[in-house]
């Protein structure tokens, strides 16, 4: 049979790459974990290298838990926890959510963008991004986070001051202490610091003061 050949195409065709059929796609060793939002309370900050930051909880979609309904409706929860003053924090409060599904092979998994999952020697781990998760804690400030009640700092401030002031106590007639001491009293000194920053930043285009560093004593031999 005699082939005929059309005048109207070019003879160029668009290729693409290939891809695994759907029920080869690899999914994540994981447990299902329902969405969640990451929530805060004014009594919930830590300080950590040098500076206040919130300390975040998280509100989980998990049916029958905590107040969401048996459909995984956060409404009732969200109410609850805002009554006992927590804040809700968005989705859109990271660019592109901070809340990220991950298909497994149980069903959907829900993890931070800053937890990512790895298979290592068969077995599969979270590697987390400290550095960009705290971040993100810090930008929340101002924005959907108030600042805290400066004697809610203050607090811990003299818990710190008290732990200072019974290892100078300590610090004659016990090895530990006197090493440990000048590292108490640089956290202190540190703390006080990042309060000050905290409430008064300083104005743009000048340089912050850095924290004070650790002094280390070496034991005596």
């Amino acid at each position: 049979m005699a082939a005929t050949f059309g005048t109207s195409g070019t003879g160029n065709f668009a290729a693409q790459p290939a891809s695994r059929p759907q029920a080869m796609k690899e999914l994540v060793r994981l447990e299902p974990r329902p969405a969640w939002w990451y929530i805060h309370h004014p009594a919930r900050w830590t300080f950590r290298e040098g500076e206040w930051v919130p300390w975040l909880s998280v509100l989980a979609a998990d049916p029958g838990v905590s107040n969401v309904d048996k459909d995984g409706s956060t409404d009732a929860a969200e109410v609850a926890k805002r009554r006992r003053g927590w804040t809700v924090i968005p989705w859109e409060a990271e660019a592109g959510g901070y809340c990220v599904a991950y298909d497994g092979v149980a069903g959907l998994v829900h993890l931070s963008k800053w937890e990512i999952p790895k298979v290592v020697a068969g077995q599969t781990r979270i590697q987390s991004d400290e550095e960009g998760y705290w971040a993100f804690c810090k930008s929340l400030v101002g924005t959907y986070i108030d600042l805290p009640d400066p004697d809610f700092i203050g607090v811990q401030i003299e818990r710190q001051q008290k732990k200072v002031d019974e290892w100078r106590e300590k610090a004659p007639s016990s090895p530990f202490h006197r090493d440990a001491l000048a590292v108490e009293e640089a956290l202190l000194e540190s703390m006080i610091s990042a309060k000050e920053r905290l409430y008064n930043p300083p104005a743009p285009g000048e340089e912050p003061e850095p924290a004070p560093k650790p002094k280390v004593r070496r034991g005596r031999a």
